[in-house]
Formats: structure tokens, C-alpha cells, sequence
């Protein structure tokens, strides 16, 4: 055999090995891992549902054009908050408990805290556990403990889940009429890119009457008024305040009084 080709059959055995070695070091890590609550792939989930006693429930699906809330707002959900809740199905399970040995009412099971539901996976959220303040979890007839890094999320307000735009994404403004004024094509801009700086619930429809027109002649009605600092800008048809500044406000008004 010539020098360089046995120098090359010598270097591609020197590369499997060391591929073969690398290989094996990465599945005695990986085994090694916590396992995770369940084996969920975020990025194929369609629907998620949480029920819980002391906040409102949330639905959320997926669509073409991405994760949208459809209880308690029809809107396009906010792709950051879904994510950390997505997140909570991959959390590393510290302990597995044999349920027998357990009162599921002392573990806050018998009535959990929060029914989180991604397609056909049910994940049952109790109580702490009061020496690691881990949380107590069941699901697929496991009853597991969980490092609690996401109980907060689970029971946030809808109003913080949901995308900060007046207008959606996918929706083309084309006039806007304040009170009874004609409408005008030149506020569209400022109503399609207004974002607001938070939302919250609000059954309150006093103030200057908006409506928003778009493209395929459907409206959307809103008011706005002045709320302490900021001003809200209400939507009518599903209850809910958008907070914006002053500056943006004169914007949506074409500095109309």
C-alpha cells in the first residue's frame, strides 16, 4: 500500500473513532438529563387550555399565522408568553412518588390549582411541597415533583398574554372616523401601527367614538378617553382597554381635540 493512501485509510479510521467517541459521550449525557415532565414537542402542539380556581381560563390555538387566543379575547396571543407556557411541559421532573402512598388532597391533587391541557396531554398542578417548594404534579398516571420556576405563569391575567396591538397583523386599515367627522385615509397608518403599553378588562364605553374600516369593509369600533396618566383606548366589542401615551394618543386623533 502507498504511503499516502495508507495515510488516508489511517486518518478516516482516527475520524470514525473520534466521531464513535463523541457520539457516546453525548448519549451518556443525555442520559444523565432529569426527564422531563412529559415528551411534548412544543413546536408540534395545535391547542392549549388552562382551567384554574382563582383565574380565568385561557384558550389558546394554533394557526397558519401563529399562536392566537380565542378565550377570553379573540386575538392573536402574545408568541413570548406562549412559549414560557409551552416551556412548562418540558420541566425536569425531580421526584417520582408512588400516588398510593400519598393523600392527593394533601398534595392540593384532589382539586388542583391548574388544569393545563396541550391537545390530549392533561397536566394536573397541585400544592408545594413545603421543604423544596417543588410542585406537585400529575399526569399520564404519574405523580411527579417538579422544580415550581412557572407557577406564576399558569395563573397570569389574559390581559398580559395577548398580542399589544390596536390592530392585528393580517389587517389592512384603510380610513378611520373620529365622532362624527368624515373619515379619514391618513390616520391609517397611526391606528395599523399602534401598539399598546399594556391591556386590562374594562366594561367602561364612555368617551370620543372611533370606527376603523379595512379593506375587506368590515369595522371595528372603539372609544378613547383619558385614564388618570395614560389614556385607554376601549374596544367595544370584546371589553378590554388599551393603555397609550399621550403622544400616541394625538396620533390615533390626527391631533383632533
Amino acid at each position: 500500500m502507498r504511503r499516502t493512501t495508507r495515510n488516508t485509510v489511517l486518518l478516516a479510521v482516527a475520524v470514525i473513532v473520534l466521531g464513535a467517541g463523541v457520539y457516546a459521550e453525548i448519549r451518556r449525557e443525555e442520559s444523565m438529563l432529569p426527564e422531563a415532565l412529559t415528551t411534548i414537542d412544543p413546536q408540534n402542539v395545535k391547542t392549549m387550555t388552562l382551567r384554574c380556581a382563582e383565574c380565568r381560563e385561557r384558550r389558546f390555538e394554533h394557526r397558519a399565522n401563529g399562536w392566537w387566543m380565542t378565550q377570553p379575547y379573540p386575538l392573536r396571543a402574545d408568541a413570548a408568553a406562549v412559549s414560557r407556557l409551552l416551556a412548562v411541559a418540558g420541566a425536569p421532573i425531580r421526584k417520582t412518588l408512588d400516588a398510593k402512598d400519598y393523600d392527593l388532597a394533601k398534595l392540593g391533587l384532589d382539586k388542583p390549582a391548574v388544569v393545563m391541557q396541550l391537545d390530549d396531554v392533561t397536566l394536573e398542578f397541585g400544592g408545594e411541597d413545603p421543604i423544596e417548594h417543588d410542585r406537585y404534579v400529575r399526569t399520564a398516571g404519574k405523580l411527579v415533583r417538579v422544580p415550581d420556576r412557572f407557577g406564576a405563569r399558569l395563573m397570569e391575567s389574559p390581559d398580559v398574554e395577548i398580542d399589544r396591538h390596536l390592530i392585528d397583523a393580517d389587517a389592512t386599515v384603510v380610513e378611520v372616523g373620529i365622532g362624527d367627522a368624515a373619515p379619514r385615509a391618513d390616520l391609517a397608518k397611526a391606528w395599523k401601527d399602534a401598539v399598546a403599553i399594556q391591556m386590562q378588562a374594562s366594561d367602561k364605553t364612555d368617551g370620543k367614538k372611533i370606527v376603523v374600516e379595512f379593506a375587506d369593509a368590515t369595522k371595528m369600533e372603539f372609544v378613547i378617553r383619558r385614564d388618570n396618566e395614560h389614556y385607554a383606548v376601549h374596544r367595544n366589542d370584546i371589553g378590554l382597554d388599551y393603555l397609550i401615551g399621550e403622544a400616541q394618543a394625538q396620533a390615533l386623533l390626527g391631533k383632533a381635540d
